[in-house]
């Protein structure tokens, strides 16, 4: 896939899980997590993610959406012809719920989500611990819901929707 329709397909995608808003470090931050969380349920984009600052991390994905800003208005908002793509899409969609400009959130899903995809065998205290080592800010309460959220969401096991 090119990258200027990965962009697009970004693009398509955003219109309906939410607005792009890279004007912001937070909505950058929502961006890359919520991009990250998507491609844990089966929509793959080709994004590469490494641990970063704020965890799951991808330089490419931060290219598509400042080359997609200036377009996104003219987007379409299409609906997949394929139903189990778009049930995949409502899962996720209820899946984030009304969290989706939810920074610390979605920090947190994402963090927990990838320390355990590279940690495969660490227990639920060894991943809520290695989030608060590197979220300082965070709180252990909040960092166990968001474990526990994931655990029944079945994300930390497999792939949701694939």
């Amino acid at each position: 896939m090119r990258e200027g329709e990965r962009a697009i397909r970004l693009g398509i995608i955003l219109k309906r899980i939410g607005n792009l808003n890279i004007s912001t470090f937070k909505g950058r931050l929502v961006l890359q997590k919520t991009i990250y969380l998507l491609q844990s349920f089966g929509f793959y984009f080709g994004y590469k993610f490494s641990w970063y600052i704020h965890g799951p991390y991808s330089p490419d994905l931060t290219r598509d959406a400042f080359r997609l800003q200036p377009i996104y208005a003219e987007v379409p908002e299409v609906k997949f012809s394929d139903p189990k793509i778009e049930k995949c899409l409502n899962e996720f969609k209820r899946f984030i719920g009304g969290k989706e400009n939810d920074a610390d959130w979605l920090e947190q899903l994402a963090c927990a989500h990838f320390l355990k995809a590279l940690n495969p065998k660490a227990d639920r205290d060894a991943i809520v611990k290695a989030v608060l080592d590197h979220e300082h800010h965070f709180r252990r309460k909040e960092c166990e819901e968001a474990w526990d959220y994931l655990r029944q969401q079945n994300l930390v096991e497999k792939e949701k929707c694939s």
